[in-house]
């Protein structure tokens, strides 16, 4: 009879690398090795990058998207930065779009501090790997005439990471204080 084994996880950070987790595991006796899955967090270095893209967007602008609060959401690519304007529902500026995940990866959704983001997978709500706030020098809007304010001089410093699954359609609302933002969505694993 084989037994199997399970292992129960832990998360481990360190401030240079960020933080790996090591989630239940099942282990056979033949298995020599335990095999850990790592969650690649996003650090400044990933906010420098999705920064790049901001500061020299293809084709030297910005792509406009008008995010809608009912009906078909329009679809946004990793890798571009968009204007996106969000709709008045109800006195609170919020709208959705649809992102199709290209590989099935962690990706990061770069956004102003003051925006709120829920991503779903058909009506489910997906849950977030992780999330953070990073100093805003990272790519400082007040800094680089290129990078739109939009009433903050923290412009892409929020990225709230999310376990996509290639070729799965995904819903990403936004939620603002503003009628207008900036947002860019990035495959980490490509950094």
């Amino acid at each position: 009879m084989k037994k199997s084994y399970l292992w129960a996880g832990a998360v481990v950070c360190f401030a240079s690398t960020g933080c790996a987790l090591s989630p239940a595991d099942e282990m056979g006796e033949d298995e020599g090795v335990l095999q850990e899955a790592v969650l690649r967090i996003a650090d400044a270095n990933d906010i420098e990058h999705a920064c790049e893209h901001v500061q020299n967007p293809s084709g030297g602008a910005y792509t406009n998207v008008s995010a809608v609060s009912s009906g078909t959401a329009p679809a946004i690519s990793e890798h571009v930065p968009y204007n996106i304007t969000l709709p008045l529902v109800s006195g609170t500026y919020k709208g959705r779009v649809r992102f199709t995940a290209g590989a099935t990866e962690e990706h990061g959704i770069y956004v102003d501090p003051s925006t709120t983001i829920v991503v779903r997978q058909g009506t489910t709500a997906v849950t977030a790997a992780w999330s953070t706030t990073l100093n805003s020098t990272n790519c400082p809007a007040s800094q680089n005439q290129n990078v739109p304010t939009y009433g903050t001089s923290s412009a892409l410093s929020k990225v709230v990471t999310y376990n996509f699954t290639s070729g799965v359609t995904y819903t990403v609302e936004f939620t603002n204080s503003q009628s207008t933002m900036l947002g860019l969505v990035e495959d980490l694993s490509e950094q």
